[in-house]
Order: C-alpha cells, then sequence, then structure tokens
C-alpha cells in the first residue's frame, strides 16, 4: 500500500507501508494490504503506520477524512504531528 497524508499546505507522508491503523467515530480499525477499499471520517487520535521495513510511526491527527482505494490510502487532516513518544501525542489530540 501506499500512504499519502495530506496537510492543508504540504503533504507530510507519502510513503510505502504495510499497515495503517486509525481511529473513526465507532473505534479503531486496521487496513491491510488487499482491504476492500474503504473510506471513514477520522476522530482526533493517533494514526499509526508500519514501513515496509518494520518500523512503527506514530502520528497525532486533528481528525479529518481517510480514504483507502486500490493500493492508495489517503488521509486528508487540519493538523498532524509526527513523534515516537505515545503519551505526548496523545497530548496533543486532547
Amino acid at each position: 500500500m501506499h500512504l499519502k497524508l495530506l496537510l492543508p499546505t504540504h503533504v507530510l507522508i507519502d510513503q510505502p507501508v504495510t499497515k495503517v491503523i486509525a481511529e473513526a467515530e465507532n473505534g479503531a480499525f486496521c487496513l491491510l494490504p488487499h482491504h476492500i477499499d474503504f473510506l471513514a471520517a477520522l476522530v482526533p487520535g493517533i494514526l499509526t503506520f508500519l514501513t515496509p521495513e518494520g518500523e512503527e510511526i506514530f502520528l497525532a491527527v486533528d481528525g479529518g477524512i481517510l480514504i483507502k482505494c486500490g493500493s492508495e490510502v489517503l488521509v486528508s487532516t487540519r493538523n498532524a504531528f509526527r513523534g515516537s513518544q505515545l503519551d505526548e501525542l496523545r497530548q496533543e489530540v486532547e
């Protein structure tokens, strides 16, 4: 899969991934390669993705929209912060 995270002024993430985990109004969900096409309204929370090298990346996102179409995963949000400490990222979205 290929993840592209779009902010109003620039593209924050544009890279291949093997898994995406995000939070919607009805709970968290996981997207894997070959998952059916999908659309979700994201709530403020943590978006996690796994790189092909096995690195787990965490982002705090300020809500937004996630669209999976084929192998492309697009996320559009007003704000996103990358970090390695989940506690700090959770504070960013609360």
